[in-house]
């Protein structure tokens, strides 16, 4: 039976993520998911993109505060929540967002990592990022994160097995950076998905995901090859980009867990 396998959270854009076994969904992604963000001097966000190692930077949460970790620095202690007067503007690819400044510490600690001057803002009830596709719901308003356009990003472990058997070296889905890893379906069935059901919630399926460098970073060490980039172009190329995955949207709301059935409604 179809069934949701992980459910992910990165809570800082393009840092490691954290495994959860349930969690509830809310408009904007799910708690804690990419609140927070990275930004030059310019504004501009930064990603794994351009600063791979990024991805080397550990995240965990220990009750009110996330623990973040980078090989031997001493550890960063981050509120779940901040309060600030001072705002940071930020661009993440068209978008301007405000996002509140988290301090000064923080951004000593990730400008000392990433050997650059950088600031690390917050997104909280009181920053709005809306969210603008002409394909959904037009009776109310939606909004995301610090993610790169929308709220949750779908994959399917039949899909990667199915790349998997294309490749020399198989590699595991964190090269996706997926915040739901469902599992049951057959290979890329999500493609011809518009709305789906996990647990109690149900979703829009708006768009497939176009897929960038950041997919041939191995997240474990750093590393970087052309896969799996090469072998996706030869079968999974649409409109000039490669696609894998599929970005969804929440319209309602709930909780969901770890093995719940995922139901498709159309």
């Amino acid at each position: 039976m179809p069934k949701l396998d992980r459910i992910s959270i990165y809570p800082i854009k393009s840092c490691a993520g954290i495994d959860l076994q349930t969690s509830m969904v809310h408009g904007r992604g799910f708690p804690l998911d990419r609140r927070w963000l990275l930004i030059d001097e310019a504004g501009q966000f930064i990603s794994q993109r351009t600063t791979p190692l990024l991805g080397q930077i550990k995240i965990s949460q220990i009750n009110d505060h996330l623990k973040v970790d980078y090989h031997s620095k001493r550890s960063l202690k981050l509120q779940l929540s901040a309060h600030s007067n001072i705002r940071h503007k930020a661009m993440i690819w068209e978008d301007k967002v405000d996002g509140l400044w988290v301090g000064q510490e923080p951004d000593n600690w990730f400008s000392e990592v990433l050997e650059r001057q950088v600031h690390l803002i917050y997104m909280n009830e009181e920053v709005h990022r809306p969210l603008l596709n002409n394909n959904l719901p037009k009776d109310r308003s939606f909004e995301v994160s610090f993610a790169d356009g929308y709220p949750y990003l779908l994959t399917s472990q039949a899909s990667l097995d199915d790349l998997n058997g294309r490749l020399t070296t198989p590699i595991p889905m964190d090269r996706f950076r997926s915040n739901l890893v469902v599992s049951g379906f057959k290979a890329f069935a999500e493609d011809d998905w518009n709305r789906v059901r996990i647990g109690e919630v149900e979703f829009i399926v708006a768009k497939p995901c176009a897929r960038c460098q950041v997919t041939t970073i191995d997240q474990i060490t750093g590393t970087t090859s052309k896969e799996p980039l090469k072998t996706l172009a030869t079968y999974r190329k649409q409109d000039g980009k490669v696609m894998f995955g599929m970005n969804l949207v929440a319209i309602s709301t709930g909780s969901i867990k770890i093995n719940d059935p995922v139901t498709l409604i159309s």
